[in-house]
């Protein structure tokens, strides 16, 4: 529509959306290599669904969990994924809730990009597969990720229906609710994408007339009216209650002293989620393969083959911003500016035109690196996974010695996040409460989640908090016996092999497998 659109036979076109449905599929390797994803938070959100499936006729579930919906952003992903997890198992829903939000990404971004120049870009949707397992998916923001999907999506539609205000403005304002509810961040991007844009189109555009560009921003910022009016309702709301929502932090996320040594880790730490936006089984790893694809695209660009419209370089530009300077955390929304680079990467992929008529066999050498080093890592993740696999079946056998309705506390050992050296262990401790029916903590921020934690389990959450407030995350036995003051009857302890410390007087053993250890407060 905006760009250059391929002239192709229509037998051709339907053979590339065979093509990008194959390769789609092709992305899902490494979860079809695993039992159970290696995603930071992305279990503890799964476990909350199924906690608000089931809690209205499970009386164990009523004593430690209550619903609460809000009309605060961030509660979409629960109202979609809630239905799911009544009619499916946890472990089947958490695969197919990540297929779908691959497959609003993927298919959202390819929209957006064949709706900017008429066709369906094979080496586009190549180069997306990667982002699949992004930096932000391993954390586990799953309502962000969907909330961005919904972003190109509603953009697109915006781009491919703007000369038709009576269609495009009521449609939009549908799709701009939703992606407010999926998460307030991806609204926010959402509005950058289509206001930016439209500045673009204008400064693109012949001749300057600012009046179009007047109507083009007021009907693009009657979208944002249903949002902004829900949010200052919650936000009064919130103020009647007698607690006012953290709107922003602005306290610096590093201190090391000097201001040279803050500055360079500082500097360190941003670069992380850049050179991670793809992230794969080690730091090496990424690096090696992100500075290829750059050479590669790089090369491209120089011979032509792939352009930037100049309609498009503003998008970038700010994206660009957002990646570099930062934004401080926002709506109680942590780690957003690690967001940022994933941001910046869609909006490449979707802006990104390339021109086949110019590649001669050089250019095919270049676009045949490029695939390489996409299944390359996807293979690579595919393998790191599968490793996942015998920790799993370790943790079956722990939990299910486990009596059902007992209060149980994870230790993670070694809790390393993002740092591929220590298997991850934040997935197993919501798995016990989905899948075994034990009671744990959950994410249950009022401000974000329509989920409270009531009874024994809210007065042993905030026990625990007060007393283990100073403690490091490195004092495992300190950790313990403050979990059993507070309530909590056993403790189940992941990458035990990695603990060097005793176990307390006050705990007795009760299984022990090579990853992990539970435990039994003894004198609780």
């Amino acid at each position: 529509m905006t760009g250059e659109p391929d002239r192709v036979p229509k037998d051709y076109r339907w053979r590339n959306r065979a093509i990008l449905g194959a390769l789609f599929l092709a992305g899902l390797l490494p979860l079809l290599a695993t039992p159970i994803i290696p995603s930071i938070d992305f279990y503890n959100h799964l476990a909350r669904f199924f906690v608000l499936s089931h809690v209205d006729h499970d009386p164990l579930l009523q004593t430690y969990y209550q619903a609460d919906w809000p009309s605060s952003p961030d509660i979409a992903w629960d109202l979609i994924s809630v239905p799911v997890l009544a009619l499916v198992p946890p472990m089947v829903a958490g695969h197919l809730i990540a297929v779908g939000m691959f497959a609003l990404l993927y298919f959202g971004v390819l929209y957006f990009n064949h709706v900017l120049y008429g066709r369906w870009s094979l080496l586009t949707a190549v180069l997306l597969l990667p982002l699949f397992y992004s930096y932000i998916f391993n954390w586990g923001f799953g309502n962000f990720l969907i909330g961005l999907a919904l972003a190109f999506w509603g953009a697109g539609w915006w781009i491919a229906h703007r000369d038709r205000p009576l269609l495009v403005v009521p449609v939009s304002c549908l799709i701009s609710v939703l992606i407010f509810f999926m998460h307030g961040i991806a609204f926010a991007l959402y509005g950058i994408v289509v206001v930016v844009l439209e500045i673009g189109f204008f400064f693109d555009g012949r001749p300057w007339r600012a009046a179009m560009l007047v109507r083009s921003l007021f009907l693009t910022s009657i979208q944002a009216v249903i949002p902004f009016t829900i949010f200052i309702y919650w936000v009064v709301g919130r103020i009647h209650n007698g607690a006012l929502p953290e709107l922003s932090d602005f306290s610096p996320q590093v201190h090391m002293g000097p201001r040279v040594v803050d500055l360079l880790a500082r500097v360190a730490r941003r670069l992380v989620p850049v050179l991670r936006v793809e992230e794969g089984p080690a730091y090496w790893f990424d690096i090696l393969t992100f500075a290829a694809q750059a050479v590669c695209l790089g090369f491209l660009a120089l011979r032509g083959a792939v352009r930037i419209p100049r309609f498009a370089w503003p998008l970038l530009a700010v994206a660009a911003l957002l990646m570099v300077v930062g934004l401080p955390r926002l709506l109680g929304v942590s780690f957003i500016t690690d967001r940022m680079p994933l941001f910046m990467a869609l909006c490449l992929l979707g802006v990104l035109f390339f021109d086949q008529r110019r590649w001669t066999f050089s250019e095919h050498i270049a676009g045949g690196v490029l695939i390489s080093i996409v299944f390359a890592r996807l293979v690579a993740i595919a393998v790191s996974w599968s490793s996942y696999a015998q920790p799993y079946r370790e943790f079956q056998s722990v939990a299910s010695l486990i009596p059902r309705g007992s209060m149980v506390m994870q230790v993670m050992v070694g809790a390393g996040d993002h740092e591929t050296e220590v298997p991850r262990c934040e997935m197993y401790g919501p798995l016990l409460i989905a899948q075994y029916g034990q009671i744990g903590w959950l994410f249950a921020d009022k401000d974000q989640h329509p989920l409270d934690l009531v009874g024994p389990l809210r007065e042993s959450v905030i026990a625990l908090h007060k007393d283990f407030v100073s403690g490091g995350t490195d004092e495992y036995e300190r950790y313990m016996i403050s979990s059993a003051r507070a309530g909590f009857e056993y403790m189940m302890i992941c990458n035990a092999n990695l603990l060097n410390e005793k176990l307390p007087p006050s705990m007795s053993l009760v299984a022990r497998t090579a990853n992990f250890a539970l435990v039994h407060a003894k004198d609780r």
